[in-house]
């Protein structure tokens, strides 16, 4: 507070010194000064407008100095005025933070597991169990097709020999009559997963080389639900991809990816499709150079790439729930790609109904 009191004090004394309006109109000041003579005489007069020669005076005064000007600078402060409040009231912008920002800006929404279907067999007295397996439900999504052509055509494509040790050549293959699947993603995803160093190339066992001509050791086939079924058996009512080897059936070993499976995915990777299908691109193709199943988590708890995640992450030889996890070699993690053995009864997550 004596701070504020020197301040006025000292603001009077600069006042005082000031030179005033006096009488008559005249300014003791150098002349040049008019208009702060003016402005002075205005103050002066605002206090009390009923004197004579008072306000009202004074607003003529400025009008006659300032002509145009006088009225143009009200005009202004009303247009400011209803700006400010124009703009106070405009909606606020939509916010894009929400669910639509982040990594999945623009892209479609991650398929949503029911959860709990009932998976029956499609026609009563086929032989497949009258199972529930909720963990291995097809999650809601996009459409796939139901029943293709049942015959397959080579995409187009090669690359250089990815790897050290034994050599095999694959082919990236589309079952006829399939719609609504980027073909050439599909294809790009699958070389680019058989060619990373944590597949099963990358660890001096075996090469992987694509190609579309000449010897070729195993299809990749994106193949419709109902060829699937044909081909892998739908004893157990799951969607479900399989390895089938050269026999009676086809000439050259296949890797038989269910294009439902693709499109949607599954409950372990629920909102993570690009992780599944790396999933499942390591799994079948781990068949095809010689791969079993494997049933219990690695160290660390990741599941071996080789367990049948489609089906859960629950290891039915140790009843342990294991992450998700697409790769045979995944970074940082030990005891990779797992111990493997023969299906049987007792470790198999087929036998996991209901869980």
């Amino acid at each position: 507070m004596p701070a504020r009191k020197a301040e006025v004090s000292h603001a009077r004394r600069a006042d005082t010194s000031r030179p005033m309006w006096q009488p008559g109109g005249v300014v003791q000041t150098d002349e040049g000064h008019e208009d702060v003579a003016l402005a002075r005489r205005g103050v002066a007069t605002f206090g009390d407008s009923r004197e004579p020669g008072g306000a009202m005076a004074s607003l003529r005064e400025f009008v006659r100095r300032y002509g145009w000007r006088a009225y143009a600078l009200p005009v202004l402060v009303i247009i400011t005025v209803v700006a400010l409040l124009s703009a106070s009231t405009q909606p606020a912008a939509p916010s894009r933070s929400g669910a639509g920002s982040g990594n999945n800006q623009g892209q479609p929404a991650p398929p949503v597991a029911s959860g709990n279907t009932s998976l029956k067999a499609d026609q009563p007295g086929s032989g497949a169990l009258d199972t529930a397996l909720k963990s291995a439900a097809l999650p809601a999504g996009g459409p796939f097709t139901n029943a293709g052509a049942g015959t397959f055509r080579i995409l187009p494509g090669a690359s250089k020999p990815i790897g050290k040790g034994q050599l095999f050549r694959y082919s990236i293959e589309v079952e006829n009559g399939i719609t609504g699947i980027d073909l050439t993603q599909y294809a790009s995803l699958v070389q680019s997963t058989l060619s990373d160093t944590r597949s099963w190339a990358g660890h001096g066992d075996v090469q992987l080389e694509r190609v579309d001509s000449g010897a070729i050791d195993f299809h990749v086939t994106l193949t419709s639900v109902m060829t699937v079924r044909k081909i892998c058996g739908y004893t157990i009512a799951v969607e479900t991809s399989c390895y089938q080897a050269a026999g009676d059936t086809t000439p050259v070993n296949r890797v038989v990816f269910d294009d439902a499976r693709w499109a949607r995915g599954s409950a372990a990777y629920l909102g993570d499709l690009n992780a599944y299908r790396i999933y499942m691109i390591n799994h079948e193709d781990g068949h095809a150079i010689g791969h079993e199943h494997a049933h219990a988590c690695l160290p660390g708890g990741s599941a071996p790439v080789m367990m049948q995640q489609t089906i859960g992450l629950k290891s039915a030889s140790t009843g342990k729930m294991c992450m998700a996890n697409p790769w045979p070699y995944p970074s940082g993690v030990k005891g990779a790609p797992g111990i493997e053995a023969a299906d049987t009864p007792q470790n198999s997550e087929f036998g996991l109904t209901g869980d």
